[in-house]
């Protein structure tokens, strides 16, 4: 799709976003075992061996978003995660409210944007909130 996208010069004006509601913990504990149960009773603190490497338990102190096009910079990281439990973002969070008002930055809409119906404003982002990553841009939209 992206490559496709770029040879017909549209990537540009295509925003292709990959993401998801929330990440798994990197580590598996440390232990064999191919559920989350059998994984319960032992703790390591970092990711230290490949073994500790795995998909389980909601993680939800730091995600990965993937974004293509749309004017963002081309093979950017913005971001960083601990390497220590809580494995929480540490440099540059990003909230779902900024990850939406970059969205919706991206697309030319401010993130501010409200449709009144039945006297009652709906925003294009969570009450109008929101502040775009600004340093994803690889230029600034008009």
């Amino acid at each position: 799709l992206i490559r496709d996208l770029e040879a017909r010069k549209l990537l540009d004006r295509t925003l292709v976003i990959i993401a998801s509601e929330f990440s798994r913990d990197a580590l598996i504990e440390g232990r064999p075992g191919s559920s989350a149960n059998d994984q319960a009773t032992f703790k390591v603190d970092a990711v230290q061996e490949m073994k500790h490497y795995g998909l389980h338990r909601h993680f939800t102190g730091g995600t990965s978003v993937v974004m293509f096009g749309g004017g963002m910079k081309a093979g950017y990281l913005y971001g960083k995660t601990a390497d220590e439990r809580p494995l929480v973002a540490i440099e540059n969070p990003v909230s779902v409210m900024d990850l939406h008002a970059t969205i919706m930055t991206a697309l030319g809409i401010s993130p501010q944007t409200a449709f009144i119906t039945e006297g009652r404003p709906f925003y294009v982002t969570q009450d109008g909130a929101g502040r775009p990553a600004e340093d994803l841009f690889a230029r600034r939209n008009a």
